[in-house]
């Protein structure tokens, strides 16, 4: 999936909000939108190498949207919603080993009391699949969440609710960085969600794990890995 029709490439200089960052292109400095609210531990540090979607309209408050940040050898993406596209294509192209077997699905599907990123059709069951894009990564390891999720843990309970009804339910989490070898909850930042998230394991709820290759103007799924809690 290419990240838009125009990425070029800038310095990140400071974060004066979540969802602001002041960059530098080509000499001169301007603001730029972060579309992940996360804290972005490690990540978005003064001079760090950043790359941006160039995306001018009268609707935006800035014409730039931060995509790829540099960390040391290898570009990450900051950019959540590209997890939900990116398992959406793997859906229709009906190549996402852990998840198999279904005639049909839908997006951004109404459940309970949340909206839930996918709902799989099987000719005798029914899924819900709930993805977390990961982009903390310390010794190989992703850790999410990198900020309190409220949010993360009502899905997560949620889910619990739906496998104990039998439906099939599942967390995926999405790592858009290629040196992530497995995935695990971060206690640290959120032990409220991590202890959901084990109770969840522990009801049934499947937990799935996959890393992605990034590139300055792409980025794809890539490889299976192991959520470990």
């Amino acid at each position: 999936m290419k990240f838009g029709e125009k990425i070029v490439e800038g310095i990140f200089l400071e974060r004066p909000n979540r969802y602001l960052a002041r960059v530098e292109i080509n000499g001169k400095e301007t603001l730029a939108h972060v579309p992940d609210p996360g804290r972005l531990p490690g990540l978005l540090l003064p001079n760090r190498k950043v790359r941006l979607a160039y995306q001018p309209s009268e609707k935006r408050k800035t014409d730039y949207t931060l995509v790829l940040v540099w960390n040391g050898s290898i570009w990450v993406s900051v950019f959540p919603a590209f997890a939900n596209f990116l398992i959406s294509n793997g859906l229709k192209e009906k190549n996402l080993p852990f998840l198999n077997g279904y005639s049909s699905f839908r997006s951004e599907v109404k459940a309970g009391n949340s909206r839930f990123d996918f709902h799989l059709s099987f000719s005798k069951k029914e899924a819900y699949v709930e993805v977390k894009s990961v982009s903390l990564v310390e010794d190989g390891i992703g850790k999410f969440p990198d900020a309190p999720t409220k949010r993360g843990m009502k899905h997560v309970q949620e889910l619990i609710e739906f496998s104990e009804k039998g439906y099939q339910a599942a967390v995926l989490f999405v790592s858009q960085r290629q040196d992530t070898q497995s995935i695990t909850c971060n206690d640290k930042i959120d032990p409220d969600f991590c202890k959901w998230l084990r109770k969840a394991k522990n009801k049934g709820v499947e937990l799935y794990g996959i890393n992605c290759k990034v590139t300055p103007t792409t980025i794809s799924l890539n490889k299976v890995i192991k959520v470990i809690l």
